[in-house]
């Protein structure tokens, strides 16, 4: 009797330690306001994000120093850059190669794009896969609310200070 009762307890103990994590599927919000950093290359900038809907965002930066102020206001195909009183119109598509607030709000909308598999941990959930050629990593809080975005290939690192599910107006 000793002998199956052991065995049962066995067979439970490595039936139990075999079973997948759970997880469950989500997106981000499409319209959303976030409080971030942006880490590149050792370079961090701080930023607040405003998505208001797939390629249409606002960004004003508030770090480092020599970009305080730069406010990029992107409506699809048009972007306007204001600083300091000045006042610059381009075509998004001519966005600089390797800009920081390009790179982010592309990743991003990528993002929002994507249903999420997510990992359920005791104390933080993960989400990870690829943005086309760009394998990413979210961590997000237990109640869903995205902490740290970690893209694998370029380096970059986003981590959301604040991050609040917005409705806008048209």
């Amino acid at each position: 009797m000793k002998r199956i009762f052991l065995f049962v307890i066995c067979a439970l103990t490595l039936l139990s330690g075999c079973t997948k994590s759970p997880s469950k599927a989500m997106s981000l919000p499409p319209s959303f306001v976030t409080d971030a950093e942006i880490t590149v290359n050792d370079t961090v900038y701080g930023a607040v994000l405003s998505r208001y809907a797939d390629g249409y965002w606002n960004v004003e930066l508030n770090s480092p120093a020599a970009v305080k102020g730069l406010i990029f206001t992107v409506s699809g195909e048009s972007t306007d850059v204001t600083f300091d009183g000045l006042r610059f119109t381009f075509d998004t598509n001519r966005f600089p190669v390797g800009s920081v607030v390009a790179s982010a709000i592309d990743c991003l909308d990528r993002l929002a794009s994507q249903t999420l598999d997510v990992i359920i941990g005791e104390e933080q959930c993960l989400a990870s896969g690829s943005l086309g050629d760009e394998d990413f990593t979210l961590t997000l809080s237990k109640t869903n609310v995205p902490q740290k975005l970690e893209l694998c290939d370029s380096g970059m690192t986003i981590e959301f200070k604040t991050f609040d599910t917005v409705e806008f107006e048209e």
